[in-house]
């Protein structure tokens, strides 16, 4: 059947994507008008509905709030690939490896080419088909592995080498790759593969493979008999070493890596702590600095692990839990469900002594479920966020650093012939005393040679953005801040902006709870949830009064002008 004009297409593709479920007026809307909205949008889409139920039939009904098409997984390939793949992990979890394998076999047998390929540029269309293919990608690594241990290694090492050219980022492709390989006699191709991928990660990413992936290539070279990784509990087993380097102008902060320390490696210590503080006051640089003091006291290594992704976006528990499995030495499926993938985490940690540092966090949900239950494991979280639902944890707040620390910190970079006699206060109270600054503030230094600190002090001031002042390499120190702001919901975001405009200078908790209550009606709960995001700090020096960070306040500077 010809279902009709591009838009009529981007409406069927969108109620079949997401079959038996409403689909939104709304957002049909924004999916067949991505560019924006025309003056008959509505009305057209409802032509394009009464078209396209001439052409389905009246499968496509109306509900309380948009459409729905209903169909079941006899008719629709998606729908009957979730129904195979779930029927598949039941049966593994019940120990029926053979159906397992036959049912995913089946599933993968489905796919074909990408999702609705000639709607690939719209950007809803191909948001969701990314998700399916996600998904169809999980189900195959699965059945391969499946396969392979059956020793159907070479029945499916044509599809598995195709899509490891077409994921070349994708370990568990690249493991099944080299593992097929070996077991077909193909052990050059086998060691290639790992070394064009280890020249890849490096090249693009800066990183090295997977300890997983490193034990199976070593694994290769004595030429064992199987190609199987080591056993994570085995003779052969590498101990994860993963913490970053540690920067060498650190100032200040001893009290709280001292009290880090003995908090987790003491008898009586928790084992789980949180360093928590406002972007740039060094949240990481410590968590690192009290993990290589602590390296020598956990017998089975040093994990670090990052909750966002390279965009900022959050990292899904599932991929988190992938890699700190692997990082632990066990290659294996994380299960499905919700609360059996923690569980599967726990057990396999419990008998272990790790150190695991999660950076960045971004809410209580997305580490609660990663936290390790009894044992001799401990965990360092560090967060823009307070995470106070977490209970049971060491808590480390990072504010600013006084004048002293950061003198300390320029000097060592800069050097006492460039900052001996320079205006440190003027430049501290205009941007901020954060590590995070006054890294910016010496890479500003060293690059304007030509400049005193006096006449980057008058640049500054006179600045209308601060943050054009404040150059770093990586991601640049207003993106930062912006991260943190676009994971408030929107009455926090409008609050923020309100804050750009007050003059700078502490506040009462009222005369912050009057400044956002012509907005809000919830406003008192609106600034608690500023405080909890350490957009707004609390100052304890006479009375209790609040303050906005100054890297805070300049982004909401901006976005007030």
């Amino acid at each position: 059947m010809d279902p009709g004009p591009y838009k009529q297409r981007v409406l069927l593709g969108m109620l079949l994507l997401r079959a038996n479920t409403v689909v939104s007026v709304d957002q049909l809307l924004g999916a067949v008008w991505p560019e924006g909205l025309p003056r008959t949008a509505r009305k057209n889409l409802q032509v394009y509905v009464s078209t396209l139920r001439r052409i389905v039939g009246d499968r496509i009904r109306h509900a309380s709030y948009g459409y729905v098409l209903d169909a079941d997984p006899d008719e629709l390939d998606a729908l009957r690939f979730d129904d195979l793949t779930a029927r598949g992990y039941a049966a593994y979890r019940e120990g029926n490896l053979h159906e397992s394998r036959g049912l995913l076999g089946r599933a993968v047998g489905l796919w074909r080419d990408g999702v609705l390929v000639d709607l690939a540029g719209n950007p809803v269309i191909a948001a969701d088909a990314e998700h399916l293919g996600q998904r169809y990608l999980a189900a195959f690594e699965d059945w391969v592995d499946l396969e392979i241990d059956e020793g159907n290694h070479l029945s499916v090492l044509a599809q598995l080498t195709g899509q490891a050219r077409r994921h070349p980022f994708r370990e568990r492709l690249i493991a099944a790759t080299i593992t097929a390989l070996h077991r077909a006699g193909r052990r050059r191709e086998a060691l290639a593969t790992f070394e064009a991928h280890r020249q890849l990660v490096a090249r693009e990413l800066g990183v090295a493979p997977s300890q997983v992936l490193q034990q199976l290539y070593r694994s290769i070279l004595v030429d064992g008999a199987e190609a199987a990784a080591p056993s994570a509990s085995g003779p052969g087993r590498v101990r994860p070493a993963q913490l970053p380097r540690d920067v060498s102008e650190f100032a200040g902060r001893v009290e709280h890596v001292n009290a880090l320390v003995e908090t987790l490696t003491g008898s009586h210590g928790a084992d789980v702590a949180v360093v928590t503080g406002a972007v740039g006051t060094g949240k990481t640089a410590l968590a690192v600095r009290a993990g290589r003091r602590m390296a020598g006291s956990f017998a089975d290594g040093e994990i670090f692990v990052s909750l966002r992704q390279p965009d900022g976006r959050p990292r899904s528990v599932r991929d988190v839990l992938t890699e700190l499995l692997r990082a632990t030495g066990l290659d294996a499926s994380v299960p499905r469900d919700e609360h059996e993938a923690p569980a599967a985490w726990r057990s396999w940690i419990a008998d272990r002594e790790f150190l695991i540092i999660l950076d960045d966090a971004v809410g209580e949900d997305q580490v609660r479920c990663l936290l390790p239950g009894n044992g001799r494991n401990r965990m360092l979280v560090t967060s823009s966020y307070r995470l106070s639902g977490l209970e049971s944890v060491y808590r480390v707040t990072l504010d600013e650093m006084t004048d002293d620390e950061a003198g300390e910190l320029l000097t060592g970079t800069l050097g006492p012939h460039r900052t001996a006699s320079g205006p440190l206060q003027r430049i501290l109270r205009r941007a901020g005393a954060t590590p995070l600054v006054v890294r910016a503030v010496s890479t500003r230094l060293d690059a304007l040679r030509h400049l005193s600190m006096d006449e980057y002090a008058d640049l500054l001031e006179s600045a209308p953005s601060v943050f054009d002042e404040l150059p770093l390499g990586g991601t640049p120190i207003r993106e930062r801040v912006a991260r943190v702001y676009a994971d408030l919901p929107e009455p926090q975001r409008r609050a923020v902006r309100v804050l750009g405009g007050l003059p700078a200078g502490p506040v009462y908790w009222s005369e912050l709870v009057a400044a956002c209550s012509t907005l809000f009606p919830a406003a008192a709960e609106v600034v608690h949830r500023l405080v909890e995001a350490n957009i707004v700090a609390a100052s304890h020096t006479c009375a209790v009064r609040y303050t906005v960070p100054a890297l805070v306040r300049h982004f909401a500077a901006d976005l007030s002008r």
